[in-house]
């Protein structure tokens, strides 16, 4: 694995976080990082070594990457992932660079700066982008310099579209590297359409209504794996249940349907999905709130749990955009470290998938409680004889 990212800028040892459960195969940045701090370099250099410091974002910055090569500018880096927020980090301080001169801001929060220079890695998802620029409408001026990268098939145009419409007139670069660069500032006269980040639908069994941000998986109707794996949820009266990687919430508020006593604890790394859950418990639980536990972890890593009964989670097969198996490695060993002796894991995920060979390392084998054409759902518990 090349760890030796040479850019316009320097050179810097980056790696995916968390390192030890990577592919050997995958980098911790792509050409779209390479061709916006070269753009940057060779463009604003005079803005960059200014005496007046020009306050900058840096959005969607999966391992740090951009964060590393302007941490002189002191950026905010802005994100809508602890894990990557976890892993700028870390490259920061594997590179002697100073952390703690990067302010950390969580997609949900609302941002008080203004800001001089944005930069962005494009989201594949039109709802977070076009969140996004309507944040960066309130925290910008018309001399704000906006670049936004991606991989040319991002570069749409419907990206260019919400660009023109939200903030102003953009244009776009020459692809180089099979990426291709959104440059564009605001326009304080247009008036753009108004945001509505929220997006709510209802399912009757059981009768739910559920409210979603930009970037929560599934947010414009049930996953047909969710919906499996509600339908073969173990018999829950009182017990500590864990969501894990919880998106909407929408197990973990079937679990609260079907056993009004359960404490349930929702995780996700991703900011917006914690606010979602924590909405939709409010909405269609309200007395069952103070049961529930809402956390923004890295699986279960650094979460302060134990003699949890059962860990419930659809574990997703892939990081930005990297083809993965080792977040539901990760998951199935924390699960095991927060579950008592005898508690369960039940998992679903896709039948190609090897998840059965994977608990069977970890917990010394498991069951098959259903599966349909797409979809196997499989237990296991956690066990003396269990390996650690």
């Amino acid at each position: 694995m090349n760890t030796e990212f040479t850019h316009a800028r320097g050179t810097h040892t980056l790696v995916r976080y968390p390192a030890e459960h990577q592919h050997k195969s995958l980098q911790a940045w792509d050409a779209v990082d390479e061709y916006i701090i070269s753009y940057v370099q060779a463009n604003y250099t005079d803005l960059l070594d200014n005496i007046t410091p020009q306050r900058m974002a840096i959005l969607n910055d999966d391992f740090g990457a951009l964060t590393c090569a302007f941490q002189a500018c002191k950026p905010v880096h802005i994100s809508d992932s602890f894990v990557a927020q976890l892993g700028a980090r870390h490259n920061l301080q594997q590179n002697d660079l100073d952390s703690a001169s990067i302010e950390f801001i969580a997609s949900t929060d609302k941002l008080s700066q203004t800001f001089d220079i944005v930069l962005m890695q494009l989201p594949k998802n039109l709802a977070l982008l076009t969140y996004q620029l309507h944040q960066l409408r309130d925290c910008t001026h018309p001399d704000t310099i906006i670049i936004a990268g991606g991989k040319v098939p991002v570069v749409t145009k419907n990206v260019q579209q919400l660009f023109n419409t939200i903030l102003g007139d953009c244009h776009t670069s020459l692809a180089a590297k099979k990426s291709r660069l959104v440059i564009g500032s605001v326009n304080n006269a247009l008036t753009p359409p108004p945001l509505t980040p929220w997006n709510t639908w209802e399912i009757t069994k059981p009768v739910l209504q559920l409210s979603h941000l930009p970037n929560v998986f599934s947010r414009l109707h049930l996953d047909i794996g969710a919906r499996f794996l509600m339908q073969h949820l173990p018999l829950i009266e009182g017990e500590h249940v864990v969501d894990l990687g919880c998106g909407n919430g929408v197990i973990g508020c079937t679990v609260l349907a079907d056993a009004p006593n359960a404490k349930v604890t929702f995780v996700d790394e991703s900011y917006m999905a914690i606010e979602s859950a924590k909405r939709n418990v409010q909405d269609n639980f309200p007395e069952q709130y103070a049961q529930c536990d809402f956390v923004v972890a890295n699986c279960l890593s650094q979460v302060d749990l134990e003699h949890v009964d059962l860990v419930l989670c659809n574990p997703p097969f892939h990081q930005q955009n990297a083809v993965t198996d080792h977040i539901a490695w990760q998951m199935f060993k924390d699960a095991k470290q927060v579950l008592r002796h005898g508690g369960e894991l039940r998992i679903i995920g896709n039948r190609h998938l090897p998840y059965g060979n994977m608990l069977k390392k970890r917990y010394g084998g498991f069951t098959v409680i259903a599966t349909n054409a797409k979809f196997s759902i499989l237990s296991t518990y956690k066990s003396d004889a269990s390996r650690r």
